[in-house]
């Protein structure tokens, strides 16, 4: 990947934001023109195919949404949907869970799944 200013600032933004979830249009936002829009979705691209974000297909919303996932691996995530925490889910129950599905059901889950919902203080103040 091309180490330009582009891409350092757009990876500095998702490092910075390590438990949010962003749609792209949110970061084009967020640069406010200081990085063409088109630049930012060829970024957005080389970063998830470089396997430093994921892209995830938000159902609620109907779009899709990227997050920091560079040293996250090997478990469930909880998005809320509207303040948009992920939280990682790395314990023993939902390790339980996951052979549970693969040892009962024969399904084998995707490790990078998100489940969405709310979060505790959303709920709260909703």
């Amino acid at each position: 990947m091309y180490n330009t200013n582009h891409t350092k600032s757009i990876m500095e933004f998702f490092i910075d934001n390590k438990e949010k979830s962003f749609t792209a249009i949110d970061i084009v936002n967020y640069f406010n023109g200081k990085i063409n829009k088109a630049t930012i979705y060829r970024r957005l691209a080389k970063l998830e195919e470089d396997g430093i974000i994921k892209k995830s297909f938000n159902r609620i919303d109907n779009i899709y949404e990227y997050q920091y996932s560079k040293d996250c691996h090997n478990h469930l995530h909880l998005l809320c949907n509207k303040c948009k925490k992920i939280e990682h889910l790395g314990c023993k129950d939902v390790d339980n869970f996951i052979s549970h599905i693969l040892n009962k059901h024969s399904f084998n889950i995707d490790l990078s799944t998100t489940i969405y919902g709310l979060c505790k203080e959303c709920r709260i103040n909703d």
